[in-house]
This record gives structure tokens, C-alpha cells and sequence, in this order.
């Protein structure tokens, strides 16, 4: 299964359909928030997701459980969770609801983690990344054997990190 995952593209419509249009064999499209977008503009293009803190959401839940591939992911934007100050709270989160992998935004910053035997996934940013870096996205390869994540230039499409788990 192809998750393509994107966040914080704040009213940013043609990088998102540029990153659709790159990857049109995903399977879902996955919002972390701040899209700042109508629902109707996320559901139209096969989006679905979590809305972020930014007051012009659409009125997607906060945090989202989904099974896929037999790996529970939970979706959240992360800033109930304090991520702009570590995976802590969103650690305690994932171990309580038995998750293996978490998909967040918020912080700008892309990063691939592994915790507690847990994948902690940012895409980074499509519209405002920090420290000066590049706009991202994030598409997770997953099946019951592994989950391959990768984190790409959304300018190139050029892969700048990837992380292999195997089960």
C-alpha cells in the first residue's frame, strides 16, 4: 500500500496537486493539517486527514486511527502533543494505543524517527519549511513484511531520506 502524506501547505493548492500528479498510484492521500483548504477542495482530490491549529480548517477530526497493511498509524497534526518540543507526549500517545507508526506535522521540519519500536513520520512542510530547507512530503510504503519511508523534495521529487523497517 502507497500512503502519500503531505502538512502545512497553508492554502498552497498547486503543490498539492503537483505532488498528486507525481504520485497517482497512491493508494491514500493523507492531510496532516494546516491545509487551511475547504473540505470540499481536500475530498474533491482523495484527500482525507486531520485538521491542524490554524482557525480556517476544514472540520476533519483531530487525530485519526487507521490500520494499514496490520500497522496501526495514528494521523494527528501533533501540536496537542507539544511536538515542537519532543516526541514525549506523542510517544505516550502511540504506546497507549498500540500504534506503530505516526504520521505528524506542525514543527516545518522533516524527520524520520524510530522510538520505542515506533516510526514517528513528518513530511515537513509543502509551503513554509524551517531553517531555510526545502518543501516536502512524505510517502510511506507499507505491507505486513515493512515500511519504507521516504521523504522527498517536492521540487524534484527527489528522495532526501529514507528509512526501512522490516517485521
Amino acid at each position: 500500500m502507497k500512503l502519500l502524506v503531505f502538512s502545512d501547505n497553508h492554502k498552497d493548492i498547486a503543490s498539492i496537486d503537483r505532488l498528486i500528479a507525481a504520485n497517482l498510484d497512491a493508494d491514500r492521500i493523507i492531510s496532516l493539517g494546516d491545509s487551511e483548504m475547504a473540505e470540499a477542495a481536500l475530498s474533491s482530490r482523495g484527500i482525507f486527514g486531520v485538521r491542524g491549529n490554524y482557525p480556517w480548517e476544514p472540520n476533519f477530526p483531530d487525530e485519526l486511527i487507521f490500520v494499514f497493511a496490520g500497522h496501526r498509524t495514528l494521523i494527528t497534526h501533533g501540536h496537542h502533543y507539544y511536538v515542537k518540543t519532543g516526541l514525549y507526549s506523542l510517544t505516550q500517545k502511540a504506546l497507549d494505543t498500540d500504534c506503530d507508526l505516526v504520521l505528524f506535522g506542525h514543527t516545518h521540519q522533516y524527520a524520520i524517527v524510530e522510538q520505542a519500536n515506533i516510526i514517528f513520520l513528518n513530511p515537513g512542510s509543502t509551503m513554509y519549511p524551517k531553517s531555510g530547507g526545502k518543501r516536502t512530503y512524505a510517502v510511506v510504503l507499507i505491507s505486513e513484511e515493512r515500511i519504507v519511508c521516504n521523504i522527498f523534495d517536492l521540487d524534484s521529487n527527489l528522495a532526501l531520506l529514507t528509512y526501512v523497517k522490516k517485521y
